[in-house]
């Protein structure tokens, strides 16, 4: 039976990365007309990735959603033959039920096979336009997550009409910029479960007392970020999206005593992308817990720009495997 490549990854242009190390996709194999097979690899040494502390045990689930996100570009270019200069948009993505003990961190990097099922063809003026594409991620014959994406694209000439309509409504510059270097401080690192401080993404929680459990915090936007910003860009990253939302839910779910401690693992993220974050704006992100048992919390997230929503979601947190009991 033919098995998906794990030799090598799948060239960087395909899935829209400049550095190789973050490629994480490594071959495809098509199974039928809207099945196919995508191997990646999970590397145990990572910056962003492997980067906490008490969850050293267990891979970040948030590696499959960026697998998942590269798979889809990866597709929007090979299957459905958009070329390069296309801009591909990310319109919602999920990750659910997150299997903690088939991620456990082993003797060797971890392969995956994404079996990936194209659920739905959008279709423009100009052909295909989009997809949504559902995946089951198996490591061996265990599922250890499932996962949607729902992806669109557009010609360069095409994105930049949409990019300046957006920047005039804002009353900004038609020339959005590809640099920002936020001096927001930070939430200490601690608080957040990350090692390294260039990988926190928020600034300290404010909760105030007396209030419905809802935290917020400013953005912090580093466009010199190697693994978030890996080339340039124009807008806020739906990966900093996702990670502002994990980093603000675990500090709020401490705080309102709905998690023992920050070493808290994502199992479930579902979230919407419905308008551009712009770098040269302030970006406000809130948490507000809605279930929590000591061991699992949910929280709905959302983040706001000059007045309006630009992308929301639900995250699921559970207590590292270490901390139960």
């Amino acid at each position: 039976m033919d098995t998906v490549e794990f030799s090598r990854t799948v060239p960087r242009e395909l899935v829209h990365r400049v550095s190789l190390t973050e490629v994480f996709v490594t071959g495809v194999l098509a199974r039928d007309e809207d099945t196919l097979d995508v191997g990646m690899q999970i590397p145990r040494s990572h910056a962003f990735y492997r980067d906490t502390v008490g969850c050293h045990h267990v891979y970040d689930p948030m590696v499959l959603v960026e697998a998942a996100r590269q798979t889809l570009i990866m597709l929007g270019h090979q299957l459905f033959e958009m070329p390069f200069g296309t801009k591909f948009i990310l319109r919602d993505i999920a990750l659910r039920d997150a299997d903690l003990a088939a991620l456990k961190v082993r003797g060797a990097p971890t392969e995956v096979v994404l079996r990936c099922r194209i659920l739905r063809r959008f279709h423009g003026r100009e052909g295909v336009s989009g997809a949504r594409v559902s995946y089951s991620a198996l490591i061996g014959d265990r599922e250890a997550a499932t996962l949607e994406c729902n992806m669109s694209w557009v010609t360069a000439t095409r994105w930049q009409a949409m990019r300046e309509e957006r920047r005039a409504t804002l009353e900004l510059p038609l020339n959005a910029p590809f640099e920002a270097h936020d001096s927001e401080r930070r939430i200490p690192k601690a608080l957040v479960d990350r090692k390294d401080p260039a990988n926190v993404v928020i600034s300290p929680l404010h909760l105030p007392p007396g209030t419905d459990g809802t935290g917020t915090a400013r953005l912090v936007v580093d466009t010199g970020h190697p693994v978030l910003f890996d080339h340039p860009l124009d807008h806020v990253p739906g990966m900093l999206i996702l990670e502002a939302f994990r980093q603000l839910s675990i500090a709020t779910a401490v705080e309102t005593g709905t998690l023992p401690s920050a070493s808290a693992v994502l199992t479930g993220v579902s979230a919407r992308f419905t308008g551009f974050g712009e770098l040269d704006l302030p970006i406000t992100c809130e948490s507000v817990r809605t279930a929590g048992d000591g061991t699992n919390a949910v929280l709905r997230c959302a983040m706001k720009q000059d007045g309006r929503t630009i992308a929301d979601g639900e995250l699921r947190l559970t207590a590292a495997p270490r901390t139960r009991g």
